[in-house]
């Protein structure tokens, strides 16, 4: 696999690369549907919030565009854009290197995961942070993710 091999994301800790169940697979192709804003999204390892050696996943859906972070407390956070397979409970898309040009393929497996009921301020920073980097970033993401959601220039 020489993909993984020179994938930024074999540097993460073990738990973005197994627990959240991010893969470097290809993503599929998935029609564009109304771009309608809803709640936010937070799901974590553990059934608490902000605990430690956990890792958690916090996004907004926007039709079929999901936007959002990966993340453990107290560490860096890795912002995604993508689409979420209701069905599958599954999150494909591209993370968001800051430093970079290019996208690194994710797969968010979600339903291992906990859904937890309120966002932090911290949670809420990271996701419009996220927000804006994919705003900024519009002309270089793929295709499937473009036009940007009107929600997410507001």
């Amino acid at each position: 696999m020489k993909f993984l091999q020179s994938s930024p994301l074999k540097h993460l800790p073990p738990l973005l690369a197994v627990g959240l169940g991010l893969s470097l697979q290809t993503i599929p192709s998935l029609a564009v549907q109304p771009q309608v804003q809803e709640e936010p999204h937070l799901y974590g390892q553990s059934q608490k919030p902000n605990q430690l050696r956990q890792g958690y996943v916090v996004f907004e859906q926007y039709g079929n565009i999901v936007v959002g972070a990966s993340y453990y407390p107290r560490s860096e956070f890795r912002c995604f854009v993508g689409n979420l397979d209701p069905q599958s409970e599954a999150v494909t898309g591209v993370m968001l290197a800051s430093m970079q040009r290019s996208q690194t393929p994710i797969n968010i497996n979600l339903s291992p995961l906990h859904q937890l009921d309120r966002l932090s301020p911290n949670d809420q920073r990271m996701l419009a942070t996220c927000k804006q980097a994919v705003v900024n970033r519009q002309q270089q993401l793929p295709a499937r993710w473009q036009p940007i959601p009107a929600a997410l220039l507001q």
